[in-house]
């Protein structure tokens, strides 16, 4: 479903801009989309968003910010399917995931790619490399504790793609991208994004540094 006059503002690598790209395939709508060069922002989108942030969700004169809030509206757009759960008690879950991977799983690995990012191998601050991957570690070991999936060839966190899947596969891709790769220690989130980077929601949204 073509929603003609939305514009979503973005950028190809930030996780809460493909956040929001998984939410619209999965939704299967389409919105006109703007990359965002955040180096050197133009004058036009400033005037939108000030503090220049993405995504940013335009729809008829109202502007939309923050990820989970854009996705809330694309909810109310196309409530089926739905990604926000399905009980009150599924919500909450999904919820609490979403928060998990926007502030403490994304804090974890930054370092790590910010050191890489557009960067040679000789200036890595291999220090903060190592700091990341222990942190990854950590934040693996909590998500393996609140996944439980039911279908075993369609492994996902609640009982449908959700939010949570949205979420959490950009950390994940980031995260293999730039080397910090899932542990084995924990085979059933790895069989979950080996599953999901199969698909064609992932492969349509994700950024070119995937697939490099």
């Amino acid at each position: 479903m073509r929603q003609s006059s939305a514009i979503l503002y973005d950028k190809d690598e930030c996780p809460f801009c493909w956040k929001v790209r998984l939410a619209l395939a999965i939704k299967a709508l389409e919105v006109e989309h703007i990359t965002i060069d955040t180096e050197n922002k133009p004058a036009d989108f400033l005037a939108l968003s000030p503090n220049g942030k993405v995504p940013l969700l335009t729809s008829n004169g109202e502007l939309i910010s923050e990820s989970s809030v854009i996705i809330e509206t694309l909810e109310c757009w196309q409530p089926k399917p739905t990604v926000l759960g399905m009980s009150p008690q599924e919500r909450e879950h999904i919820a609490t995931l979403n928060h998990y991977s926007d502030t403490v799983i994304g804090p974890a690995i930054r370092d790590a790619i910010f050191t890489q990012r557009g960067r040679p191998s000789s200036q890595w601050d291999m220090d903060a490399i190592e700091q990341s991957k222990r942190k990854w570690r950590d934040c693996l070991a909590w998500l393996s504790n609140h996944f439980e999936p039911s279908d075993p060839f369609h492994p996902v966190f609640f009982s449908s793609f959700s939010l949570a899947e949205c979420a959490l596969l950009p950390r994940f891709a980031l995260a293999s991208a730039y080397g910090l790769h899932q542990s084995r220690e924990f085979p059933e989130l790895q069989r979950w994004f080996d599953y999901h980077r199969q698909q064609p929601y992932f492969v349509t949204t994700a950024p070119a540094i995937f697939f490099d």
